[in-house]
């Protein structure tokens, strides 16, 4: 689903349009919902997810969902996100939450620290969300003066690491993200450092002659000035699929478009549409939205949904039917896993579900059934085969040994992830806590919020055993509220395939604590953080 420079290239990819609206009326801020922006209805969601265009970039005006810098988030345009998150879900799409500001907050070039704090507090809020495909740090990035966006981009991804969030990043380009101008404006060395390995560059491109996507000349005048007009997309976003190559980094196109004033732009779309399929990335077109009117870059349907807009067609030819999201078993906020791990998928699998295999494809090109421990129509639980190699593992849900469903996930040396009891990826630990008498009388409860960890007698011991998946490495750890405490065993729990374990001793000095954090870190690996009750 992301443009690799190995001798393999992901065929899987997702097409989609941006659904704007929340980013409209930038003159009056913060605004009023249906006088100066919108959020768009379910049925919007609903088409374009039908259409086969299940990849919704919804882009959100900075200022509204945060009226101060470093502020809370505004209540009620949150709600509206999430009201839009939840319609793409119910019908099958995903979305990519997109901050609309062009590296702005009221006009001002935004401060790393205050981008940093807008995406932890939007990370705290969707990491667990797995109808959330990707976070797009910033909407076109230009004249930044004296700032730096590469050092922002990486201080913004840093701060959404820290609060323990692996989703797919999308950095954008400065210059306006523009993939004709990428090497001119970045040089030829990438520049992003991710611990999760999950991140994608972003960039726009449009095909007339200042690439603005105005469409200000008509076909004819374009074409006098530039009589490879047909080509000019394809020629213009291989400069950046070719950086993205160089660098062994994934690449994303996040906005292109044509008018539909004249059908020989239809020529232009599809071979830059042909270049985009053979680099296999997303890409999302722009754009879509019920408050477009008569915009000839449109795609939103006319008359009620009845009437598809000229350009559709031609998308929907390069869509890729359905698609799914793969996390550690363990946490949705783990989108990576091990070999030897176990990985759940999300999506719609319709039909005799008992018919359904997984298959995996490494990024050296071998290919394995995997062991299926659970399949139901939205869900797919299966253990990652031990001789997957480390990289971007390609997932295929398979029907009659045909793809109904496809997606990816990375596969890391390491990769802790820890299990809840509510099977979430934030919540109460699922764990054992045992007590040891002096005479090596052995006691397992089941920890839960009704019987927290009690420490017994004042000679007995007490160790809590925590259950995860994707634990490798030498070096264990358990964070207690900022207390770190050595693991005394991590490793395979032994009874069942892929099912790991942390055991860690626990000092009397926790008694009494309530309720409290527990983090594991192997090798320097941080798990998704769980609850633990202490009596």
């Amino acid at each position: 689903m992301g443009l690799l420079a190995s001798t393999v290239v992901l065929a899987q990819y997702r097409r989609g349009v941006n659904v704007a609206g929340a980013e409209f009326g930038t003159t009056n801020l913060p605004g009023t919902l249906g006088r100066d922006y919108t959020f768009n209805s379910e049925s919007t969601f609903r088409y374009f997810a039908e259409k086969g265009l299940g990849l919704i970039r919804l882009p959100l005006q900075w200022e509204r969902l945060q009226q101060t810098p470093r502020g809370p988030l505004d209540e009620d345009y949150l709600s509206g996100i999430k009201r839009n998150v939840a319609w793409a879900k119910a019908h099958g799409a995903e979305v990519i939450l997109d901050i609309h500001n062009f590296a702005r907050y009221r006009g001002n070039v935004a401060a790393a620290a205050d981008l940093a704090d807008l995406w932890t507090r939007l990370s705290t809020e969707f990491k667990f969300e797995p109808a959330v495909y990707a976070y797009n740090l910033m909407n076109e990035p230009h004249d930044m003066g004296t700032a730096n966006w590469k050092a922002i981009s990486q201080t913004v991804l840093d701060a959404i690491r820290a609060n323990q969030d692996d989703k797919l990043i999308l950095v954008p380009g400065d210059s306006w993200s523009s993939a004709n101008r990428w090497v001119s404006v970045h040089g030829a060395a990438a520049w992003i450092q991710d611990p999760s390995n999950n991140f994608a560059y972003e960039a726009h491109q449009y095909f007339d002659r200042d690439e603005s996507g105005t469409y200000a000349a008509s076909y004819a005048a374009e074409l006098a000035s530039n009589p490879d007009l047909p080509n000019v997309g394809s020629t213009r976003v291989q400069r950046f699929f070719d950086w993205c190559r160089a660098n062994n980094v994934r690449g994303m196109i996040g906005e292109f478009g044509i008018p539909d004033t004249d059908p020989r732009w239809f020529t232009v779309m599809e071979n830059f549409l042909n270049a985009v399929d053979a680099a296999g990335v997303d890409a999302t077109y722009w754009a879509a939205g019920e408050w477009w009117g008569s915009y000839p870059l449109s795609v939103q349907p006319t008359a009620n949904f009845t009437v598809d807009r000229p350009q559709l067609s031609h998308l929907r030819e390069r869509a890729p039917g359905t698609f799914l999201a793969a996390f550690s078993a363990a946490s949705i906020s783990v989108a990576r896993g091990t070999p030897g791990s176990l990985v759940t998928i999300y999506g719609k699998f319709t039909g005799d579900i008992t018919d359904l295999n997984v298959r995996v494809t490494d990024v050296l090109g071998a290919v394995a059934l995997a062991d299926l421990l659970y399949a139901g129509p939205a869900q797919i639980n299966f253990y990652v085969p031990r001789s997957v190699s480390t990289g971007r593992l390609r997932i295929d849900v398979l029907r009659d040994g045909l793809p109904v469903a496809s997606g990816s996930i990375h596969i890391a040396p390491n990769a802790p992830a820890i299990f809840t009891a509510n099977g979430g990826g934030y919540g109460l630990a699922a764990a054992h806590f045992i007590r040891v008498k002096p005479d090596g009388t052995q006691t397992y409860v089941v920890l839960s919020s009704s019987k927290p960890i009690d420490f017994g007698d004042a000679g007995d011991r007490t160790f809590l055993a925590l259950y995860g998946t994707g634990v490798r490495g030498a070096a264990a750890s358990v964070d207690f509220g900022g207390s770190s405490l050595a693991a005394v065993y991590a490793g395979p729990q032994g009874q069942f395939a892929g099912l790991d374990q942390i055991n860690v001793e626990l000092p009397r000095s926790l008694a009494g604590s309530g309720t409290v954090n527990a983090t594991v870190r192997v090798d320097g690996v941080v798990a998704n953080t769980v609850l633990v009750v202490f009596q």
